[in-house]
């Protein structure tokens, strides 16, 4: 059986370090003091700022246009145009509703990432690091990874006890040890999900598709009482999700769908420099569209409802294990640590969502 490690403390101080250096600068200003230029440009008291995509996305919510309307709308009237019918919307709204908004700014490229109608959602990493680590001396808890996205200032930290195992009754050498995923960044703000750890080969992911998932909002003595209430919950049941033994036993014995093989595929592929040739020792997709073309299904031409009910030789648990595998293991591919928390989410979702095998009856006929 795997022993599962810590950090050590000096690398936990170092992430500390780099989390507090990498935070966002929020600043609430006026809807009126602030121009769109275009779609990677703001004007605000006359400074020039680039905003990244999912920022300008944020802005679109806010003044409730469509993004692809937007882009249509330029496509027919030109950019020009666009960029007045945007500020006209946005000053109408500034007139008649809401005046301000926050500006959340990544202060080494000094490009606005996220932009939001309030700053309620938001805590700063200095305040999220204060309670995570309050939670991890008051429980007991070791910290498996503290990773630190510099492109938003995002963390993620990742804990386990492991005086909390459980196994999975009728399953061989299937045992877990569950702890605690911590994240904070400026788009989702402060999140708690189940982190659960599969002993047999070290393999870890966070589950945020079950109910145990919480965001915390603010720091105020009601929510932080509700927030502690809910940690006490999980604890009491070792931080297993409710309804984890369940998905593990239906995504074990439930074959994946060629969508389900190429969506867990794709999420390697986004993280790291990697073809499919070299992809097959986690997820077989290139062995499998291979069968499936031997057979005279030509499945480039699948179109996404074919490949949902394309039945593949590989059940969902192993796509799941191939995934957290990658994630958590030194293959000699470069990926960064936020990276790797990310695919554990991947991985959680597969295991949480209802495989599309699932979904067949059986027929008489």
């Amino acid at each position: 059986m795997i022993q599962l490690t810590s950090l050590s403390d000096n690398i936990v101080k170092a992430r500390v370090a780099q989390a507090i250096e990498a935070q966002p600068i929020r600043r609430e200003v006026s809807l009126q003091q602030v121009r769109i230029i275009n779609q990677d440009t703001i004007e605000y008291n006359g400074h020039r700022v680039h905003i990244a995509p999912s920022a300008f996305r944020d802005f679109m919510n806010i003044l409730k246009i469509p993004t692809n309307f937007a882009d249509r709308f330029k496509s027919i009237v030109g950019p020009e145009a666009q960029e007045k019918f945007i500020n006209t919307i946005k000053n109408v709204m500034a007139s008649t509703g809401s005046k301000t908004i926050t500006l959340v700014l990544n202060p080494r490229s000094m490009e606005i990432i996220a932009v939001h109608k309030t700053n309620r959602n938001l805590i700063s990493n200095v305040s999220a690091i204060d309670v995570i680590t309050n939670i991890i001396n008051d429980a007991g808890l070791d910290v498996a990874d503290f990773s630190v996205n510099t492109d938003n200032g995002g963390i993620a930290v990742n804990t386990f006890s492991t005086a909390m195992k459980f196994d999975i009754p009728g399953l061989k050498d299937e045992q877990f040890i569950g702890g605690v995923s911590f994240t904070n960044n400026p788009t989702n703000g402060f999140q708690v999900s189940p982190y659960v750890n599969r002993l047999v080969c070290a393999n870890g992911l966070v589950t945020r598709g079950f109910e145990e998932q919480y965001k915390l909002t603010k720091l105020d003595n009601v929510e932080m009482n509700q927030f502690m209430e809910h940690l006490q919950r999980l604890r009491v049941n070792h931080y297993q999700p409710q309804g984890f033994t369940d998905a593990v036993r239906l995504v074990n014995g439930t074959n994946a769908s060629l969508y389900e093989m190429r969506y867990a595929a794709n999420a390697i592929k986004n993280v790291a420099d990697i073809d499919n040739i070299t992809l097959e020792e986690w997820i077989p997709l290139n062995s499998t569209e291979a069968a499936f073309n031997r057979i005279g299904v030509d499945t480039d031409g699948l179109d996404t409802a074919k490949a949902h009910n394309a039945k593949t030789g590989t059940s969902v648990w192993e796509l799941i294990n191939g995934i957290t595998h990658f994630a958590t293991h030194d293959n000699g591919i470069e990926i960064s640590d936020y990276d790797r928390r990310r695919l554990q989410v991947v991985a959680g979702q597969l295991l949480s969502k209802n495989p599309d095998m699932s979904n067949l009856v059986r027929s008489p006929f």
